[in-house]
Formats: C-alpha cells, structure tokens, sequence
C-alpha cells in the first residue's frame, strides 16, 4: 500500500508542482522502488515459510517435494506482478491516435511511468492475504479444528464468502467505492 500510495502521490505532484526531472520525482520513484524491493523480499520469505508449513504438515525432508510447477509458475507470476513499478528517471514514447471527430492524427510524448504505474493496483491483491491472515477464523483454534474435522480449506475465498455472509452490505461497498475510486484515477491520468 506504501508503494501505491507514493506512486499516486509522485503522479499527481510531477503534473501540477515540479516535473520530472525534479531531484523530488527521482527521490519519490526511488522510494517506490525501495518500498517495491522490500515487498519482493517480504513476498519470498511468505512464500518459503509456506513451504515449510507445506513441509511439516506433511512428514517432508526435502523442500523441492513441496515445489510443483503449478506453484513454481504463481510464485514467478506473484513477483513479477509485485515488481512492475515506475523506475526513476523521465522516459518518453511516442503515443499516436485519431482526434474523435476530425480523424486527424494527433501526436503526443506520453510518459512510460503510466504505463508503470496503473498495474501497481494488481498489488492490492494482498489485502485478501492480509484478510485471511488476520481473520478469526484462521487465527482462532476452534474454528481451525472444526474447519480440520470437517475438511475445510481456510483459503480467501473461504473467508470473502465467510464476510460476504455477515455483512454483505459493507463488503460490497467497500469494494464497489475502491474499484469507482481506482477507475476514475486511472481514467484521469490517461486522459491527461
């Protein structure tokens, strides 16, 4: 969230305060890229840790048992997701389009660091694991040995539906209020 946050804040003051080849951008990007490499570093150690859980629930001495492709392939994708991010410096491409009702053709310098910067919001997929990680269903030992006997996974989905059941309403407009509020930035600054 740190990163999404500093990303938000470096677009809208490199449009309106400085520009961006302000020592302030270059010292706002590199802190994204810190705060990106921190969760890169954060991500593996989450994922080596369910491995060992992986690995002691299972009686398992090698750790290459608990590594299939199917999780070798979500873990490069998680990182890979994680690690798009705006780099510092000003890098430009040349963005050409039609004008709506002349069909002439426009030419703009538009700023790779949109292109960086809109897929940031694919972070915001780890809300659901800090949900789960935190819920009282996961963390509360009854509900995870009732869940146990009754072979329930105590995954995200579990715990959306679980919320979604008692309060449907609030779930619903949180999420509908982030997605409008996402939307309309990302809306606005490609129009920009």
């Amino acid at each position: 969230m740190f990163g999404i946050v500093v990303m938000v804040t470096e677009t809208e003051l490199s449009w309106g305060v400085y520009t961006k080849e302000s020592s302030y951008s270059f010292a706002l990007k590199c802190l994204i890229s810190l705060s990106t490499l921190i969760l890169l570093g954060l991500i593996v150690m989450y994922h080596a840790r369910e491995i060992q859980l992986f690995m002691v629930d299972n009686g398992a001495d090698d750790w290459r048992i608990a590594m299939t492709y199917e999780r070798i392939f979500f873990i490069a994708l998680e990182l890979l997701v994680c690690a798009i991010h705006p780099i510092p410096g000003q890098y430009l491409f040349t963005w050409t389009a039609r004008l709506a009702f002349t069909y002439a053709a426009s030419v703009a310098d538009a700023d790779v660091d949109i292109i960086l910067s809109i897929p940031m919001f694919l972070r915001l997929y780890l809300i659901g694991r800090v949900m789960l990680l935190h819920s009282k269903l996961f963390t509360d030992a009854s509900s995870r040995s009732i869940g146990a006997l009754n072979k329930i996974n105590f995954n995200t989905r579990f715990v959306m539906k679980t919320l979604m059941t008692i309060c449907p309403g609030t779930v619903l407009l949180v999420f509908s209020i982030s997605s409008w509020i996402i939307a309309a930035w990302t809306v606005r600054v490609c129009e920009r």
